[in-house]
């Protein structure tokens, strides 16, 4: 492997943990809403998406999915990152299943 495409991985591993960093500072936000260390985040995630392309949609958790920031942060670079929300919400309908049965 060269050394360009280990740091493509490498730049792709971190912006996939830029999500859930993102995901965290949601949660831990007033009221699960929204901060400045979110705003910074979602910065260094475009700054990354814009060099390494768009994190599947797959690989990011599912709050960001349903409530539209992972489109929106796409939108916005312009970059096309379709999300199956069909998929979305069999995957939320299975955790709260897995939720209760807990």
């Amino acid at each position: 492997m060269t050394d360009t495409a280990k740091l493509l991985d490498v730049a792709r591993e971190e912006l996939s943990s830029l999500w859930h960093d993102l995901d965290e500072a949601r949660r831990r936000a007033y009221h699960n809403q929204w901060s400045m260390g979110c705003d910074s985040l979602v910065e260094r995630i475009k700054a990354l998406t814009q060099l390494v392309g768009h994190t599947p949609w797959d690989e990011v958790q599912i709050p960001l999915l349903e409530n539209g920031i992972y489109q929106r942060v796409h939108a916005e670079l312009g970059i096309e990152a379709p999300v199956d929300m069909g998929r979305v919400a069999e995957l939320r309908a299975y955790l709260d299943q897995q939720a209760v049965a807990s």
